[in-house]
This record gives C-alpha cells, structure tokens and sequence, in this order.
C-alpha cells in the first residue's frame, strides 16, 4: 500500500495497453510489468491476466482495484474534511438538481450557508434523473436532488435518502381556453402542447395514455414532452406567451398565481405529485459541507411545506354549509292550525 505500485494499477491498468500506461508514468513497458509483479508477489495472488499487449485485471485483480479505489477516495475524503474543518481550504459542493427540485427550497439553503460561509465554492448542474445519475456514480458530482422514481434501477449503487414529496398541478396563461372553467379530464388537456423537463415514469404511463403521439424511453419509461426545458423560467415564459400547459408544485408558481400572470387548470389525480431525494453513490460518504448544506435543506423544506398547505387550502373551493335535517321523532307530527276559529262549546 506504501508504494506507488497500487496506485499505477489502479489509475492504469484499465486502460488496459501497457506502452500507454508506460509512457503516461515515464516507465518502459518492461518497468511497468516488473511493478505488476512486485505487487502481485506482495498480495500472494495474481492480479493480471496477460494477453499479448494488453493488462487485464482477473478476478483477484478487480477485486483489489475497486477496494483501493474506494480506499483511495475516502481517504482524498477525509483530507479534504479536515483541511475544511481547519480553515485551510474552502469549504467546496458539487451536486446535480433537477428542475423542480432547483425551483424550490435550493436557493435559500445555498443562500443561508453562504451567508454563514462567504468562502463556500458551489457547483449546480441541472439535468433529470437518469443524467444525473450518471454523473454522480462517475464521481463528477458529489450528489444530486432530484425525482428518485427511477431510483429503483440502480438499488446497490445509489443511497437514497427522502427529502420531500409536492403535489404538481397543470398551469397555464390566464385567458386559455384551459382556465376558469370546471373539471377538465387529462384528454381535455393534452390537447394543447405539454412544456416540462423529462416526465418520470410514475407520471408519464398516465400521460402518455392521453398522447398517443409521445415519446417513451424504452429503457426508463421517462415520457418526453412537446417542449423538454431544464429551465423553469423559460417552461413559465413559454406557457405565459401561448396556449402550451406545464405543471409545477403550487410553491414554484405562488408568485405568478398572486399577480394574474398564470392560471390554474381544474384537474387533480393522485398520481400527479412530485417526490424528490438525496442521492449519492452507496459506498462514498457525504462531505461535510455537503451534510451541511443537506441539513439546511431539510429545514428549508420544513417550511416550505407549510406555505404550500396553506396555498393548497387558498385554491380549495369553499363548500357551502349543508342545512341541518329535520329531527325524527315517533310521536307524531302537529297538524297545522286551522285559520277559522273552532265553534263554541254547548252548555249541559
């Protein structure tokens, strides 16, 4: 573990040529075999298969590369930890959001830790699920927050902790033809051009039912819409100069709602709620500015939750009181009094 031998296995050998991995280490091939061999001779085990000029690991191989990779990144993790804690580096996240999640509580997180911490460096990467996924398990990002439907597919690479779960609703410009009216069914519309990011599948085998015409990933069951936008703000623009129908959490359009800008379209089904997590690869702990921004996350959403409650009760139409039913009683009920005066009693 001491010498640089592992090290060369690890960030070389699956490249898998040895003249290239050589010459990348300033070694002759000869040099680089020899490394192999002192390694392989101090494990007690061999690690590559030789094949003309290739380095393929075998099974002992592979299985020593990916515990010293996870060796090497935790212990990259665990400088990077206390040269934060000790003010000698800045505090630094990297993680991917998808576009609801990003139009709801990041921004006042992201702004409290800077407020706290103004040498915190962030890097947000928008994009869906599967995307984001990718990048997380490549390590380019730390981790991302985002719709966890399609979470299932990768059950012993990704942790996934729940952060939230909104109800979504469709909106559309005041005026269309859409609002103002009463209960509208999914057909009704769909008519009109859907403008969203990726619809995850959980949402998408409803809608595709009212779209013959739509685009279905094969391999997610993610339904692509008539416009697929990462930016709320240009999905918000698109519905607001036309007759296209988006949906958002009733907290991303609060604002717009309050000044005319969009209007609600009567429908409400069970299935149209967004419900968005933490993930981050399984074997890797979170940073420590990364915990912190999660903490500061959940405390955001804590409240972020009331103000959507009460949203919701706002839009909720008003029931009339019902008239309260006429007692039954067994005895039976007093006629009417008659208007003409009874004749007078006669004397014995």
């Amino acid at each position: 573990m001491k010498t640089p031998s592992l090290l060369d296995l690890v960030a070389l050998l699956p490249s898998g040529d040895i003249a290239r991995a050589a010459k990348a280490l300033g070694l002759t091939p000869a040099a680089l075999l020899k490394r192999v061999e002192s390694l392989e001779s101090a494990f007690g085990s061999r690690l590559v298969d030789r094949a003309a000029k290739a380095l393929k690991p075998g099974q002992a191989g592979q299985l020593v590369i990916d515990h010293a990779t996870r060796i090497f990144s935790q212990a990259r993790d665990l400088t990077r930890d206390l040269e934060e804690l000790a003010g000698l580096q800045a505090p630094e996240i990297s993680f991917g959001t998808d576009m609801f999640a990003a139009e709801l509580p990041l921004g006042i997180a992201l702004g409290r830790m800077a407020t706290v911490n103004s040498r915190l460096r962030v890097r947000a990467v928008l994009g869906d699920f599967e995307e984001l996924s990718r990048a997380v398990l490549a390590g380019r990002l730390e981790f991302a927050i985002a719709d966890t439907t399609s979470a299932e597919r990768h059950p012993t690479r990704l942790a996934i902790e729940p952060v939230a779960e909104h109800r979504v609703f469709f909106f559309t410009r005041p005026g269309h033809p859409l609002a103002g009216g009463g209960e509208l069914s999914l057909d009704a519309i769909l008519v009109f051009p859907l403008v969203a990011a990726r619809v995850p599948q959980r949402i998408a085998v409803h809608v595709a039912k009212s779209m013959p015409l739509s685009k279905v990933d094969r391999d997610t069951g993610d339904l692509y819409p008539n416009l697929m936008l990462d930016s709320f703000a240009v999905a918000k623009a698109a519905v607001m100069a036309g007759d296209a129908v988006s949906m958002a959490p009733l907290t991303a359009i609060e604002a717009e709602l309050r000044n005319g800008k969009v209007a609600l379209v009567p429908f409400d089904a069970p299935w149209l709620h967004l419900s968005y997590g933490l993930f981050y690869p399984r074997k890797k702990s979170l940073s420590r500015a990364a915990q912190l921004f999660v903490t500061q996350l959940r405390q955001v959403e804590t409240a972020l939750q009331v103000r959507e409650q009460r949203a919701v009760a706002r839009i909720q139409p008003k029931r009339k009181p019902r008239r309260p039913a006429a007692r039954k009683s067994g005895r039976a009920r007093r006629p009417a009094a008659k208007s003409r005066r009874a004749p007078p009693r006669r004397g014995r």
